[in-house]
């Protein structure tokens, strides 16, 4: 499995401050079913979840909960 770099603009930074935070990725294993936005959102118990708040689609947290729960969504061991 590749390693990739996400990057993303600090929303703080000004065109003189050009701040970003870099994260690297890796999967680790495809989920045996995939998990849609939708089915996330429906669910009550991630409703305090960073995806279902935000509307921006980009890096964010995830508690160890919150990934549990989607892992267990997609019939995968976390």
């Amino acid at each position: 499995r590749r390693q990739r770099q996400m990057c993303i603009r600090d929303r703080d930074s000004s065109a003189d401050d050009d701040r970003w935070e870099c994260v690297d990725i890796k999967a680790v294993r495809p989920f045996t079913k995939p998990v849609s936005l939708d089915q996330i959102k429906a669910e009550e118990s991630l409703a305090e979840m960073m995806l279902v708040r935000n509307s921006r689609l980009s890096v964010q947290p995830v508690t160890k909960t919150e990934w549990e729960t989607v892992c267990e969504m997609g019939q995968t061991k976390p």
